[in-house]
């Protein structure tokens, strides 16, 4: 038996597709948010043993903190890490005889899924699916946004429309056999899901726009050679915070884009600048992590506005959330 740990957007669900292809029933797929989960799952399993019930642990798409492994040492016989971010290079150089952390292959951007694709393929244990790997890469690393199809970024929608597990059941079913392509990689109900969606992109896109606060920001850990910024931030639950955080370095012409979402504790982070990496910055400040250009972080700040609200009519005391 197999266990993949794997990352909740396109990308990791795609590397899960993969798993699932390989060893069909006999892998069984955890997603994560983000690398603490990962942490905390690895460390959690190794405390009650059940390490023992995998021949391998694969992670895709996201890391783990690698200092556990000085805890842990049976997991460096059994870990397998695929991962594609900047902020994961350096902690895993140490571990580079099991641990894949490439940000760029070939003269390109890559992504989990082809890091993994690519292990798998030269094990023998699936066929071609360049195209559909091809697909993933374009829309994680945003390549698709320089070409003419669309194709990538609404195999994305998807994911955030119809949900992890559907994409994850349907398009094993849909590349058992062969490789997809333009014209079959989408059924009927998803061309109809999909033509809706466009139009509630605009919408939703063009709304939290206009809800955008511009903040001049002077710091001296954000570039070197610079201290002062402008900064936009705006509060939203969108499915579209790519989108919604190219638009606002393009159309705002801030130098960073901050989208936090409050019911989530999570902050999404998005620059246009070659000299400024987010990736770092998320790192850092926020224990998140991501690309230069963007990445993603924790920001629960539940506790202080529930202190700043009641505040003002007395002492709060305890704060508890209903099971």
């Amino acid at each position: 038996m197999y266990k993949l740990l794997t990352h909740t957007d396109l990308d990791g669900v795609s590397c899960a597709v993969l798993a699932k292809l390989a060893w069909g029933e006999n892998v069984d797929v955890t997603f994560c948010h983000n690398p603490a989960d990962v942490t905390q799952y690895l460390l959690k399993k190794y405390n009650e043993k059940v390490w023992l019930e995998y021949g391998m642990i694969y992670v895709t798409d996201l890391s783990f903190d690698a200092d556990i492994l000085i805890d842990c040492k049976i997991y460096k016989d059994i870990l397998r890490l695929f991962d594609h971010h900047g902020t994961a290079v350096e902690p895993f150089r140490p571990y580079f005889k099991w641990a894949t952390v490439e940000v760029e292959k070939d003269g390109r951007l890559t992504c989990g899924t082809e890091l993994f694709y690519q292990y798998l393929l030269k094990k023998g244990l699936v066929g071609n699916r360049d195209f559909f790997v091809e697909q993933v890469r374009l829309f994680d690393t945003w390549d698709w946004y320089k070409g003419r199809s669309n194709l990538p970024k609404y195999l994305s929608n998807i994911v955030l429309k119809l949900g992890l597990q559907y994409f994850l059941r349907t398009f094993t079913e849909r590349l058992r056999s062969r490789d997809v392509n333009e014209l079959n990689v989408f059924n009927q109900y998803e061309r109809d899901i999909l033509l809706y969606d466009e139009d509630r992109e605009k919408k939703d896109v063009g709304s939290f726009l206009k809800q955008t606060y511009i903040c001049d920001v002077e710091s001296e850990d954000i570039c070197p050679d610079e201290t002062q910024f402008k900064v936009g931030i705006v509060f939203n639950s969108s499915f579209y915070s790519s989108v919604l955080g190219n638009d606002m370095c393009r159309d705002l012409g801030v130098d960073i884009a901050f989208m936090v979402n409050l019911n989530r504790g999570r902050v999404e982070v998005r620059t246009a600048r070659e000299d400024i990496d987010i990736g770092s910055l998320m790192q850092t400040f926020y224990a998140g992590g991501g690309h230069r250009k963007a990445a993603g972080g924790v920001l629960d700040i539940t506790e202080y506005v529930i202190k700043k609200c009641l505040g003002r009519i007395g002492s709060v005391k305890k704060i508890e959330q209903v099971k």
